[in-house]
């Protein structure tokens, strides 16, 4: 019998379940890979209002990842949010010092749906302390406009060595066209058609990511990855008419 794959997500704790490390168990689950699980703030907040955050000091992160280090052989790891540029070098020297062959997803969360900015000031300088380190970023087009300005993404991701999905459900068209970019192979764009609330559903981000991770882990590669994942997070968004959505 084959073996489940262990899939671990480093992100915030939502009391709603919405989003964070609830929202991206949930997805692992619903896509048959046990989900693992490290809290690196809690929120105070729910699918319609963020009040704050109280970040977890990364010797506290650690040792949760250590206690699973001991037991599990983790493949990929889809990190959330975190609390700075610092704590995210030091949180991916540790990965691979545990698991070296670990492929990382990093969302570079900047902001809560309900509008809440966790970051005021950061940029290139973020990705870059982790240059060769992650595999894939998934921002939005906020986050990317804010992580490289107007910088091209193939070149970006030349000079990082990762891939890049940009996500495109904040552009004002009536699709939803998120990029895959990867060193040394053409652009993919995944498209379909917008949805009511396509952009304002708690925690598509999040279980964005999180589905990507889940179908590496199962043996896709990151283009099928990433289109499953786009159409499974439709479904997530379909699934009630309010700001939270099921999994299934």
């Amino acid at each position: 019998m084959n073996q489940i794959p262990y899939v671990l997500s480093i992100a915030g704790f939502d009391p709603s379940g919405g989003a964070g490390v609830l929202a991206d168990v949930k997805t692992f689950e619903a896509h048959k890979v046990f989900g693992l699980g490290v809290v690196s703030a809690l929120t105070y907040q729910h699918e319609s209002h963020f009040a704050s955050v109280n970040w977890v000091a990364f010797d506290e992160i650690a040792k949760q990842i250590e206690v699973l280090a001991q037991k599990y052989r983790i493949g990929f790891v889809k990190i959330g949010l975190i609390e700075s540029g610092e704590c995210l070098q030091q949180l991916v020297n540790l990965l691979k010092s545990f698991w070296p062959d670990c492929f990382i997803i990093w969302d570079p969360i900047l902001k809560a749906s309900s509008g809440f900015d966790f970051h005021e000031s950061a940029g290139l300088e973020i990705a870059q302390l982790v240059k060769g380190k992650i595999n894939l970023i998934t921002p939005n087009i906020p986050e990317y406009e804010f992580l490289f300005g107007t910088e091209q993404a193939q070149a970006i991701v030349n000079d990082l060595e990762c891939a890049i999905l940009v996500k495109g459900g904040h552009s004002d068209k009536d699709v939803v066209c998120d990029q895959l970019y990867q060193m040394n192979k053409d652009c993919v764009s995944v498209v379909s058609k917008k949805v009511e609330g396509d952009w304002q559903k708690h925690g598509t981000g999040c279980v964005l990511s999180a589905a990507i991770c889940a179908h590496l882990a199962n043996g896709y590669d990151l283009k099928k990855a990433c289109t499953n994942a786009h159409f499974y997070v439709k479904k997530f968004i379909a699934s009630h008419e309010s700001l939270l959505g099921f999994h299934g």
